[in-house]
C-alpha cells in the first residue's frame, strides 16, 4: 500500500500500530498481535530488511526473536531490498497481481474489500486463484432450499436469487474442498459475518454469535438472536456440515467468546 502511495521506507513506529490493529483485526482469534514478529521475521524471505540489523542482532530472546525494548529505543527503518523495491515502485500492476495471489492464498473474498481498506491499498487486480468448482455454488443452494441457513432469508429477483450465496466453512483459501458438507447456503450479511468471525457453529450444529459483535441498529434482529439457535439443516438424508470443518472454523475463525442464548 505505501509502494502503490509512492511513501518512503517505513520506520518501527510507523508500522507498530496499524500492523498491531491489523493482526487483531484479521489474524487468528485469540493470538495476541505482536507485530514485532512479521517486522523482524520477514528477513528470512530474503524479501525485507531491517536497519541496525546487527545491533538488534546482539540481544535477541531466547526465541530468537528481536527484543521489542530494543525496536522502540532504536526505531529502525525497514523495507525491501533495494533491487526489489526498484522493481516493485516501476510496476504498480505487479505489487496488484502479488497483492491479489496474498489475498486469494489466505483470506475469502467476502473480507478482501475490509482487509485492502484497512491497510489503505488504493486498488487490486484479482489475476490468479486456485480452481474452484463452478457447480458448488448451484449445489450448496439447492441443498439447502435457496434459503440462508442463519436466517431463512430466500429473496429473489425474476429467476435469479438475490443476496444469497454459497459459503466455504473451512475457507477456500485454506484447502476447504467444493464438498457439500463443507458448505452453506448463506444470505450476503450473514456470510460476511460468518467469513468475519462474528457467527460461528458449535458441534451440536447451534449458531454461536461473537460477543464482539455488538451495535445499535438492527444489530440483536440480525446476529444476536440467533445466539444459540439451530443451524438450518440441508435437505433430509443430503451431508450436514463436517465436524472438522466446523473445529477449523471456530479455531481460526470464530471471534470468542460467544453470547449466551437469549
Amino acid at each position: 500500500a505505501r509502494l502503490q502511495a509512492g511513501q518512503p521506507r517505513w520506520k518501527w513506529s510507523q508500522l507498530r500500530l496499524p500492523l498491531s490493529d491489523a493482526l487483531a483485526d484479521f489474524g487468528t482469534p485469540g493470538t495476541r498481535p505482536n507485530p514485532h514478529y512479521p517486522f523482524w521475521r520477514l528477513q528470512a524471505d530474503r524479501v525485507w530488511e531491517v536497519a541496525e540489523r546487527d545491533t538488534l542482532a546482539a540481544q535477541l530472546t531466547s526465541s530468537g526473536d528481536v527484543q521489542v525494548r530494543l525496536l522502540d529505543d532504536l526505531d529502525p527503518m525497514a523495507g525491501f531490498p533495494s533491487d526489489i523495491e526498484d522493481v516493485l515502485r516501476a510496476r504498480a500492476d505487479l505489487v496488484n497481481q502479488i497483492a491479489a495471489m496474498l489475498l486469494d492464498a489466505h483470506f475469502p473474498p467476502s473480507v478482501h474489500e475490509d482487509l485492502l481498506d484497512a491497510v489503505g491499498f488504493p486498488w487490486v487486480v484479482n489475476t490468479w486463484s486456485r480452481r474452484r468448482d463452478p457447480a458448488f455454488r448451484e449445489r450448496i443452494l439447492t441443498l439447502y432450499e435457496r434459503r440462508c441457513a442463519v436466517c431463512g432469508y430466500d429473496g429473489r429477483m425474476g429467476r435469479s436469487e438475490l443476496g444469497l450465496e454459497a459459503a466455504h466453512i473451512k475457507w477456500h483459501s485454506a484447502s476447504g474442498p467444493d464438498t457439500d458438507d463443507n458448505g452453506l447456503a448463506l444470505c450476503v450479511f450473514h456470510h460476511r459475518a460468518f467469513d468475519r468471525g462474528a457467527v460461528g457453529i458449535d458441534a451440536d450444529h447451534r449458531l454461536l454469535v461473537s460477543a464482539h459483535a455488538t451495535g445499535s441498529h438492527g444489530v440483536s434482529d440480525w446476529l444476536h438472536r440467533y445466539a444459540g439457535a439451530p443451524l438450518r439443516p440441508p435437505i433430509p438424508g443430503m451431508a450436514r456440515p463436517r465436524a472438522e470443518f466446523i473445529q477449523w472454523h471456530r479455531a481460526q475463525v470464530f471471534r470468542e467468546p460467544a453470547r449466551q442464548a437469549q
